[in-house]
């Protein structure tokens, strides 16, 4: 078994575990704001609040998973170029939805530490574009430059996803793996019809 594989995995895991970090620091505020005499509109507010905010991390873990994954599979020739291609447009094109709407809520009356997460919410998803457009860049071309472009942006949508969830794991390097997986060999893909 590779270290590659056994490192993208130990970033699973780290993933899974902050997801429910987040859900459980989530529900503990929700518990201790509901003590307060504020109001039941601002119970609901807070509920769909804390709702959009676990479900978008778990959205932006799971991306980030499916990147890595596609990345080990690009190295071990599984994907050609342009089925790299096709996952990682739709990938980035499927980002651009929760980004609109996340701009929306931000537009309504809530609290500027609400309207601070969100934007930190959408500074993740702009990472992620990068670093699917990165690995297309490199899935064609697979110059160590642009490896290393690729690499780069997934490092930076790591760290942005840890501190949008105050995870100190994702914000020390060693956590996750260091290197892009080379390819096993240069041949050019064709296209997939």
């Amino acid at each position: 078994m590779s270290t590659t594989a056994i490192d993208r995995r130990s970033l699973l895991a780290l993933l899974a575990g902050s997801s429910a970090a987040l859900w459980t620091l989530s529900t503990s505020a929700a518990e201790g704001e509901d003590d307060q005499d504020d109001g039941p509109a601002a119970g609901e507010g807070n509920a769909q609040l804390q709702a959009i905010g676990a479900l978008g991390v778990g959205h932006i873990q799971s991306t980030l998973g499916l990147i890595g994954v596609i990345a080990d599979s690009l190295s071990k020739e599984i994907y050609t170029h342009k089925q790299v291609e096709d996952l990682m447009n739709g990938t980035v094109n499927s980002l651009e939805s929760p980004k609109r709407i996340l701009r929306r809520l931000q537009d309504t009356n809530i609290s500027g530490d609400d309207a601070e997460f969100l934007d930190r919410m959408i500074g993740v998803l702009n990472a992620l574009q990068r670093e699917a457009k990165a690995l297309v860049v490199y899935s064609k071309s697979r110059k160590p430059e642009d490896a290393a472009v690729f690499e780069k942006s997934r490092k930076l949508a790591i760290r942005k996803l840890g501190e949008l969830t105050q995870q100190e794991e994702f914000l020390q390097s060693e956590s996750h793996p260091s290197r892009v997986p080379t390819p096993k060999s240069n041949r050019s893909d064709e296209s997939v019809n």
